[in-house]
């Protein structure tokens, strides 16, 4: 049996799937007993933004939740019963300050290009997100107001149902995969102690000793031509937006090449939620 490995990577849906939608919803009648609930869950999932944004997902905790509201830890467990339900409040927070519309003069690759955009500037505001798999989604209405945008974004393109939801994963994992490049980028020189510029500089004299144009042309060419243009080893903004025009070029050109398709399936698909 292969050994379990330790991945930062964390999952939602650990808790019991009614209660967890019920309070992602607002589904949560008051009870009769006990005290009158103090908080909203609204209030709760904002205060544990403002830690996840300042400390990460580490910061993430009832104490400090608690700390947070100015109530006591055990309080919290009357409006989130677990830990683990607290990361899905947290994402909710987060995911409801996309915008609602779109422009609705824009052309639906103008339309992609914004809703890509958008969670692009998202994951950068809030790089905690990109620690949280998408392969269980949380299922909150602000994550499903997000997917429903996102498929708003291509509906005029006349795709297929399955197609449609496949775009929008394609562009999806592009935008996380581009944003946690330049998470890392941004976290590179606390975490390391030392500047792109300074890193370059304590190496190019050693590697210009053992990488010569002989043996490596592309590379050495290539790679001082990039290097000059973005100062540093990449430049995941200019990588963000050169690979999206090229992506959804490459949808226009999948749509130009199929016509629009009269059959619509009626399940709502929910594995592609981003």
């Amino acid at each position: 049996m292969k050994p379990k490995s330790e991945s930062p990577v964390r999952y939602v849906g650990h808790g019991d799937p009614r209660s967890t939608l019920d309070l992602l919803w607002g589904n949560v009648p008051e009870t009769r007993r006990g005290p009158r609930r103090g908080l909203t869950t609204r209030a709760v999932g904002a205060a544990a933004l403002q830690l996840a944004d300042q400390g990460g997902l580490a910061a993430l905790s009832m104490r400090n939740l608690g700390a947070q509201l100015g109530v006591a830890a055990m309080a919290l467990y009357r409006y989130v019963p677990t830990k683990d339900v607290l990361l899905e409040l947290v994402l909710e927070a987060a995911y409801a300050e996309l915008p609602d519309v779109l422009p609705m003069r824009a052309t639906w690759p103008e339309q992609l290009r914004i809703v890509a955009t958008d969670a692009w500037d998202l994951y950068l505001a809030h790089p905690w997100m990109l620690q949280i798999s998408v392969q269980r989604p949380s299922l909150g209405p602000h994550a499903i107001r997000k997917y429903e945008r996102e498929l708003k974004s291509i509906e005029r393109a006349g795709l297929p149902d399955v197609e449609m939801d496949m775009v929008i994963a394609t562009v999806s994992d592009f935008v996380r995969g581009c944003a946690r490049s330049a998470s890392e980028a941004a976290s590179a020189s606390e975490a390391t102690g030392l500047s792109d510029p300074d890193w370059w500089e304590a190496h190019a004299q050693h590697l210009a000793r053992l990488v010569t144009p002989e043996q490596f042309p592309l590379a050495v060419r290539v790679g001082s031509a990039a290097g000059e243009a973005y100062g540093a080893a990449t430049d995941p903004r200019r990588t963000f937006e050169f690979g999206l025009e090229r992506l959804i070029s490459g949808v226009v050109l999948h749509v130009q090449g199929n016509p629009p398709s009269r059959r619509r399936q009626s399940r709502l698909g929910v594995g592609r939620l981003r």
